[in-house]
This record gives C-alpha cells, structure tokens and sequence, in this order.
C-alpha cells in the first residue's frame, strides 16, 4: 500500500484482562504498526488494580509506593503523556493510526475532537446522558496529578465529572490515543495509591454503569463504541488480531515495561 492509499478500515481487537506491562506492550506493538497506514482500536481491562504514569511524569508526582505496596496496586508506565490514571472497574481503549494522512492528520486538538465526538454519538446510544467540556480545566494534560482529578477541553463528562479520560502521543508518522472509560468507582482505598491528588479524582470522576439503566458486558460496550468512533473518523470496523510481527514486537516491549527502571525513571 503506497502512501496516497491509506486503509479505510479500522481493525478492532477486544482483548480481556491483562497485566500492565502486556497492555503496554501490545499498545506499543500497535504504535509501530504491521502497516504505517492501518488504523486500530484495542479494548482492554487490566488483571489487577494498576496506576499508569504518563510517558515523561514524575512517578512521585502520581504514585504512592507504600500504599500500592499494601493494597497490591501495580504500576506501569505509559507510552503516552498526561497524568496519573487509576485503572480499576474499567475499560481501556488504545486507538492508533498514521498522523501523516486521514482522520488524524490534522493535529492534536482535531484528534481528540474526532474521537471524542464519536465516543460521545456511542455513549448516548447505551443510554449515558453525556456530554464534552467546553471550558479549559483548571490544569492541563501535563501538570502533575491524577488524569481524573480535573476536566480538560473536549473531554466526555456526565453530572459535571469526568467519564473519559484520554492521553495522546504522535511519534514516527503514528498517533496513538490511550482512554480510560471506569464502568464503576473503584475500591475507595485503591485511590489513595495516586498520592495525594487521589481525593480529587475520585470525588470528579464518575461510573458509566451509574448513568445506565442495566449493565451491558464489557464487550457490548466495546463493540457500540468501536462502531460509533469509526464513523465518526469516516472508517469501517472490523474485528482483528494481532499480527505475527506485532506478536514479536510484544514479548520484546513487554521486557520493558517490567523493567523497574524505565517504571520509575523520573
């Protein structure tokens, strides 16, 4: 496929719970791409309670050691920027896709209009009455803190919290765009492994199930809102897997993000 003939499919994989360091990986494996044009959206849960750091935040800045230590949080760090994200009762969706042409070309702000316009049209078709903040936040994306703690420009809330959280990174003519959906409030004790800035995400963050009448499975979910972002960004959906190279690519990214060093390099 030539640069002027980019894909106008959009793989979807729907993976189940998981470690920190294989989400990661995977997500990296997604990054790089088999193809600099394919477009992909993976669906995720995380095998136990994890907080997530942004790429270049300081973990002192969004984690609690002694405390994760006593609760059996895990943590990891991620390929894209923005703060601390407790990942419990969840879902996590990583979408990637090249920067350089399509939905995605025209920078970081349009991107995020583009994906959150479409997760908001697949929110409402599951019931959620939802919608996008209109006014900056009271922090951007890449002070120090939890992502949950304060809305930002074009994020999806409900009630005046925070229902979606998301991060972003462009590297290599490929974006990748991580969003944490919590389908319920996590354990109260479990927020404090973000430090101190735990309070206030959990008192501005909110579960969709507390917006839904029923409970629809992570997969029904998952399958609503691949649909809804895809036509949104003007791509077709279409369930996938991973390729033997992306496989690859996995157990060699995994060894890094088990790597201590690079959890706690700043």
């Amino acid at each position: 496929m030539n640069s002027e003939h980019h894909s106008t499919q959009l793989r979807v994989l729907l993976d189940g719970e998981l470690s920190g360091a294989a989400n990661m990986a995977i997500d990296d494996a997604l990054l790089g791409g088999s193809s600099a044009h394919q477009y992909s959206m993976r669906w995720y849960a995380w095998a136990r309670p994890t907080v997530s750091l942004g790429y270049a935040q300081r973990w002192r800045d969004g984690f609690d050691p002694r405390v994760a230590r006593r609760l059996g949080v895990d943590l990891v760090r991620r390929r894209t920027g923005g703060r601390a994200v407790l990942h419990s009762g969840e879902l996590t969706y990583a979408l990637v896709g090249p920067a350089t042409a399509g939905p995605f070309a025209g920078g970081v702000l349009p991107t995020y209009q583009a994906i959150a316009a479409g997760m908001v049209a697949g929110l409402r078709l599951l019931g959620a009455d939802v919608c996008l903040e209109r006014a900056r936040g009271r922090r951007s994306r890449d002070e120090p803190g939890a992502c949950f703690a304060a809305r930002a420009l074009h994020e999806v809330t409900a009630e005046g919290r925070k229902l979606l959280g998301s991060a972003q990174r462009r590297e290599a003519g490929r974006v990748l765009q991580h969003g944490s959906l919590p389908l319920w409030s996590p354990d109260p004790a479990l927020w404090s492994a973000l430090g101190s800035s735990g309070a206030g995400a959990a008192s501005e963050s909110i579960g969709l199930y507390e917006l839904l009448a029923g409970r629809p499975s992570r997969r029904a979910i998952a399958s609503t809102l691949s649909e809804a972002v895809a036509k949104a960004l003007g791509l077709t959906p279409r369930i996938g897997s991973l390729s033997r190279a992306e496989r690859v690519t996995v157990i060699r990214h995994q060894k890094l993000y088990n790597d201590r060093r690079h959890t706690f390099r700043c």
